[in-house]
């Protein structure tokens, strides 16, 4: 048995389409095929129902999948770890977010006090928090524990928990000059929101039902175009305190909900399994205290 043969395995397990995945792996389809029945003939089970060009694991794939990730992730980890201590380059972190947009600034920040540190990022999606290999791929996920239910083996830290929601509206609406408001009060008026996946559109989707109604989404964009949105007269919206406290709202003006429904915490989130490089390390540090201190009102 390789490890290629099992890093095979678990390719086309989670992707299930024999073309797709041999193309991403640049093997010839017939290759990986060749590649599962050797695998398949020496454990002496079938791991794949065969439909088409389909490929479904079945009960024997499932258990064997299960143990070839821990055992996978168990050699990636000794790996990573054995370059770090060897190694003399520039250490990098990486990082996925569900809402990069209020955590620029403390990146910019960790960069500028630790330049021989590098950050790699990319923002995810909601739906995208579930794959398996998250916390493998990145050394911290920082999001919303509203988005996604954490698994026992990942540890978590609150990076604030105090943030809140408020109504941003174009500033000659009647209502903009108001310190505060009940979200009832434009329940029937029309908003822009995110997409759905979105993490802020879910809280965006949190709050409005708290407040006991379904808004009337006239249009859905991303985080560049919300507040354009907004000024062109299309519709309300929903944010929150830290993006009107860094200053992501231009010309619209953002009005407190009262009462407030529900805040909004930010965490962030490691796998306690696997090894981490000192870049890794003292950004946790850094980011812990960034954000010990922070206001909102």
């Amino acid at each position: 048995m390789e490890l290629s043969q099992l890093r095979y395995f678990k390719a086309l397990a989670e992707n299930g389409n024999l073309t797709q995945t041999a193309n991403k792996l640049y093997l010839s389809p017939p290759a990986l095929s060749a590649s599962i029945s050797n695998l398949e003939k020496e454990l002496g089970i079938q791991l794949f129902d065969r439909v088409g060009r389909r490929m479904f694991l079945n009960r024997n794939g499932t258990l064997f999948l299960k143990r070839i990730n821990n055992a996978l992730s168990t050699l990636d980890y000794a790996k990573a770890e054995v370059s770090d201590i060897g190694t003399k380059k520039e250490s990098t972190v990486h990082i996925a977010t569900t809402s990069p947009n209020v955590f620029q600034n403390a990146f910019l920040s960790f960069w500028k006090e630790n330049p021989n540190y590098k950050i790699s990022h990319e923002s995810l999606r909601i739906n995208q928090i579930d794959c398996k290999d998250l916390l493998y791929k990145y050394d911290f996920l920082i999001a919303s524990p509203m988005d996604f239910i954490c698994p026992p083996n990942i540890s978590s830290r609150v990076l604030y928990d105090s943030d809140y929601a408020v109504l941003v509206v174009h500033p000659k609406h009647p209502l903009a000059n108001l310190r505060q408001i009940d979200l009832c009060e434009v329940k029937n008026q029309p908003f822009v929101a995110l997409s759905p996946q979105d993490s802020s559109r879910h809280f965006f989707d949190v709050v409005c039902r708290a407040a006991g109604f379904i808004p009337q989404v006239v249009m859905e964009c991303d985080y560049s175009m919300r507040f354009n949105m907004v000024m062109a007269g299309a519709g309300n919206t929903i944010a929150t305190a830290h993006t009107k406290l860094l200053g992501y709202l231009g010309e619209t003006v953002a009005i407190k909900i009262d009462p407030p429904f529900t805040k909004r915490a930010q965490c962030i989130f490691w796998d306690k399994t696997r090894h981490h490089n000192q870049a890794s390390q003292v950004f946790l540090t850094y980011i812990t205290k960034y954000f010990q201190d922070i206001i909102f009102e």
